[in-house]
């Protein structure tokens, strides 16, 4: 942590996805920490409030907390700190909140946060409230609005993007490719059966997948990028599969062993709905020009 003369700036937020929105309001903060010559720590939550009180309503994550703090720190944070949300956070008023965490946890000198940003037992405190405890415990509130385009650039508009299968919008909202991570597990072996062979993944912890279709990715394997076409869904082709899977056929490759293995595999573009086709020929011939629609897309995405 920082040095006790060092003054101490804080932003606070969920920033699930690190997305453009986010990254306006990181810029400004240091910004602000820098002409104070002070450092800049980004507090976030894990689990996300939302997804702690409303389980049932909550969508999924865009990011991971291990994932998420790498982002903070590419993008200028000194320190992360990931706050656990518990059920004595979200009874914690207002004041408590700001006493316990935002000084007592976090130091903080100086207290940036979005326009939205709401805190304490049941989301009472707004950016107002935080404006007058401030005066009451020393510290500074810097304000930043929001931004977008027609509507804000915020986390559920780009989860809205990606559970319709429109990766491509969400992505420039990200500013990368949405990207789920998981071990490659065994599955029925089908695709291999067929010529084409994909590597099955158990998506980690709540990580949000897309509506079921086909893409085009990036399967990372060892740090290593490979171009692929990516199955989401449960192939209704044949009439076994009842769990959604997400597969990805690595193009061009049939010898990899990948069980057992962590990747990461990012969505760069929407190829097609999730279809049921009359049989394995006529399917063949779909994931042939799939593939190639995969290629087209991902040389474009590369280069």
């Amino acid at each position: 942590m920082s040095s006790p003369n060092v003054p101490v700036v804080v932003t606070i937020g969920v920033f699930d996805g690190v997305h453009a929105g986010h990254r306006q309001v990181l810029g400004i903060a240091k910004s602000i920490a820098n002409s104070i010559n002070g450092t800049l720590t980004a507090a976030t939550f894990d689990p996300p409030p939302k997804a702690f009180l409303r389980p049932d309503s909550f969508a999924g994550l865009l990011t991971l907390p291990q994932r998420r703090a790498t982002l903070l720190l590419e993008n200028g944070v000194d320190h992360v700190e990931t706050l656990k949300f518990t059920d004595a956070m979200a009874h914690m008023s207002s004041d408590e909140f700001v006493e316990d965490i935002l000084i007592g946890a976090l130091n903080a000198q100086v207290v940036i946060v979005g326009r939205n940003f709401r805190f304490g037992h049941g989301a009472s405190g707004t950016v107002e409230t935080l404006q007058e405890l401030a005066k009451k415990f020393g510290f500074e509130v810097r304000i930043v609005d929001l931004v977008g385009d027609s509507t804000a650039w915020s986390s559920t508009r780009i989860r809205n993007a990606i559970l319709k299968g429109h990766v491509e919008g969400a992505n420039g909202l990200l500013g990368r490719a949405h990207r789920v991570s998981g071990e490659v597990v065994h599955g029925d072996h089908r695709g291999r059966e067929i010529g084409y062979p994909t590597a099955n993944i158990d998506v980690q912890g709540g990580l949000l997948i897309p509506a079921d279709g086909v893409y085009s990715g990036l399967l990372w394997i060892d740090g290593v990028a490979h171009s692929s076409a990516i199955s989401v869904g449960t192939n209704p082709t044949f009439d076994d599969v009842v769990n959604r899977r997400v597969e990805a056929y690595v193009i061009g490759e049939s010898g990899l062993d990948l069980y057992g293995k962590v990747v990461d595999l990012d969505f760069v573009s929407h190829i097609r709905d999730m279809e049921s086709f009359a049989g394995i020929p006529e399917l063949l011939e779909a994931m042939d020009r799939e593939v190639e629609a995969a290629k087209a897309d991902l040389e474009k995405y590369l280069n």
